[in-house]
């Protein structure tokens, strides 16, 4: 129980790092007042988003969902989420992310209360996981996202999260929000704070992710995509940009991720399934993939 609330008051004062810091005002297209102006409870984009082409060798996609959570009594995802909102730097908003490998609701990601840390999450059914049951389903939003890669690529990626989830010892680090919330104020103003000293092959990355434990939710998702998809290491590596210190918007913010949809937490298969009757090609993506725990 100490530790519980220990937890709570660390999350607390990471976030009020953040808060001191100059907010963005406009409205994007993944947040409620976006929503609330057009009276949409589910917001779609073109695909391709335009001025980005499909590589020729995709095979399969892997998704990511970026998450704006509305907590119903949860006031460390409140603080977090508006501290994150001060400092963002892109056009998305959001202050979790979680990866999936089909678009059932099935994605998988670490949070502070979830336990195990790293399990599955779904936006209709949120009693099945800590952080999700904190959250009101008609309320929160989530943006889905895409990222064209190999059929091995797409192999792998899931090879890794079923490895990490199987493994007991894969959780979130609360050290680590604080090393983020300090990383997150100095790029206001040096947008190259916290570069990669030099860069790092895949087997280099194998070694080191085999090793890790504790993440944040999105360097976690940083580390699976920079072990498993050739042209994100190399973006990457050609930027420095150090999987350690990635903020879940770098993620879904590099070339080639694809925008699908917006939607409440509620309306999320509702969602998949009117995006990919407009987008057959991910008709196949509405089935769970078996390969998943």
């Amino acid at each position: 129980m100490i530790k519980k609330h220990f937890t709570k008051i660390l999350i607390i004062l990471f976030s009020c790092v953040f808060i001191g810091c100059s907010s963005t005002k406009n409205i994007r297209e993944n947040s409620w007042a976006y929503l609330e102006k057009n009276e949409e409870t589910q917001h779609f984009y073109q695909f391709p988003n335009e001025g980005t082409n499909i590589p020729e060798n995709t095979e399969q996609y892997i998704f990511l969902r970026l998450y704006n959570p509305h907590a119903k009594y949860n006031l460390g995802t409140v603080i977090l989420q508006k501290g994150l909102e001060y400092v963002e730097q892109h056009d998305v908003s959001g202050s979790h992310i979680a990866i999936g490998f089909d678009l059932t609701d099935n994605f998988y990601g670490l949070t502070l209360y979830a336990n195990p840390n790293l399990k599955k999450e779904q936006c209709t059914n949120t009693l099945s996981n800590e952080f999700m049951k904190s959250c009101d389903p008609q309320k929160s939003l989530q943006t889905t996202f895409a990222y064209p890669v190999s059929q091995k690529e797409y192999e792998t990626a899931i090879a890794w999260v079923n490895r990490k989830l199987q493994n007991q010892s894969t959780s979130y680090s609360i050290a680590d929000n604080f090393k983020m919330a300090g990383v997150a104020v100095k790029r206001k103003n040096n947008p190259d704070s916290k570069k990669m000293k030099k860069t790092q092959t895949k087997e280099e990355e194998f070694r080191e992710f085999e090793k890790m434990n504790k993440f944040v939710c999105s360097t976690f998702i940083s580390h699976v995509l920079f072990s498993s998809v050739d042209s994100i290491r190399n973006y990457m590596n050609e930027n420095l940009i150090d999987p350690n210190y990635v903020m879940p918007t770098d993620i879904v913010t590099m070339p080639g991720m694809q925008r699908l949809f917006t939607s409440t937490w509620d309306e999320f298969n509702n969602g998949a399934k009117n995006f990919a009757s407009e987008n057959p090609k991910f008709s196949k993506y509405l089935v769970k993939n078996p390969s998943t725990l």
